[in-house]
């Protein structure tokens, strides 16, 4: 026979891990609701072998689930219960779509031919050619074909200051510039070349500068004499310049965008979210071309910058401007029919391939 004493310490052990159990479920509740809310709609869709797995590990309760079911209703699972007892398949949520072979086949040539291509620039690129295919569409299709989309690429939505509230306002009389620094390998050594680009935000149209070893203030008050001939060339009104507290800004370059309802505005320092159009630039121009070369000389740099910034301005897709490029902003292509075969598509390309531009083909 246990002796009473020991009975009593079992009791104190079993109470003790049941209170830590209990609390152990609380927090992970907590975490559910808590992801639960950063979810749009506070809604998630599950898949048939989602609803699967959760419907055995209900049998271990009985299916009594109220006080814990937290992904779906409790109507949802007792609906599921009864088409699982009359026999009913689970299907997916949602209207299936019908896409023709050749616009899947289209769409898996981009990704593989792309690889650092995301489901945005595949559509943006799908538009380009007047063919109806929605991000869902585009991801669905990847998916199925174990293509998966980079889930990095989603930018984070900022909140309205007013700092955005007066770059906004003045988007088409607005440019930003800043400098990229690249290596260059020379029979010296390695060598930091710099170039200066520049972005009008209204337009995205992009402008950059020869690269320069020294970029002394002679060469400075060149490049912004350039940019302002370019600016009018393309019919630009340049009433504010943004640029950061970089000492290679000298006061003559700053002179020369002077007027009196406008002239230089300087970033906060060390915010350069601040002067985001031009940063996000650079950032593309160096993931989608700059990264994959070793530069040999300034030749060398100025032929890839010229080649993307040409790239950027005639045919790339912009996410700003609707996925569109800079010559179709405005634009509304009328969309294509779904039983409008797509003929031969072409391909342009820069940089031995590293850029790709597609597009429709004479009949």
């Amino acid at each position: 026979m246990i002796p009473g004493w020991v009975s009593f310490l079992f009791a104190l052990l079993a109470e003790w891990y049941a209170a830590r159990r209990d609390a152990q479920i609380q927090f992970l509740t907590l975490q559910l609701d808590l992801a639960l809310k950063k979810i749009p709609g506070n809604r998630v869709i599950l898949s048939p072998e989602d609803r699967t797995l959760l419907l055995n590990a209900g049998k271990n309760l009985e299916h009594h689930v109220h006080d814990v079911i937290k992904l779906v209703s409790v109507k949802t699972y007792q609906r599921w219960l009864r088409e699982e007892k009359e026999g009913k398949e689970a299907g997916r949520v949602g209207r299936k779509r019908k896409m023709s072979q050749e616009l899947i086949d289209l769409i898996l040539r981009l990704a593989k031919e792309n690889v650092g291509w995301g489901v945005r620039k595949i559509v943006g690129e799908l538009r380009k050619l007047k063919l109806p295919a929605s991000r869902s569409s585009v991801r669905r299709v990847l998916v199925d074909e174990e293509i998966l989309p980079d889930p990095n690429r989603h930018a984070p939505k900022g909140v309205v200051t007013p700092w955005r509230t007066f770059i906004a306002g003045h988007l088409d009389t607005m440019m930003a510039c800043d400098f990229l620094a690249q290596a260059i390998w020379t029979p010296l050594g390695k060598q930091t070349a710099y170039v200066l680009a520049f972005i009008h935000l209204g337009s995205r149209k992009v402008f950059v500068s020869p690269a320069t070893y020294h970029p002394t203030e002679d060469w400075m008050v060149q490049q912004g004499r350039n940019v302002r001939m370019w600016a009018q060339e393309q019919g630009i009104d340049i009433r504010f310049l943004l640029h950061d507290h970089d000492g290679k800004f000298p006061e003559a370059f700053d002179a020369l965008f002077d007027r009196p309802d406008g002239g230089v505005v300087k970033t906060p320092v060390l915010a350069p979210i601040a002067n985001c159009y031009i940063e996000s630039w650079i950032g593309s121009f160096r993931r989608e071309a700059l990264n994959h070369f070793w530069c040999f000389g300034l030749p060398h740099l100025d032929s890839i910058t010229s080649a993307y910034a040409s790239y950027h301005n005639t045919v790339r897709p912009h996410q700003g401007l609707g996925n569109v490029p800079i010559p179709d902003r405005g634009q509304n292509p009328p969309p294509a029919r779904d039983d409008e075969p797509l003929g031969k598509i072409g391909c342009q390309e820069w940089l031995g391939g590293l850029l790709k531009h597609y597009y429709r083909q004479a009949a």
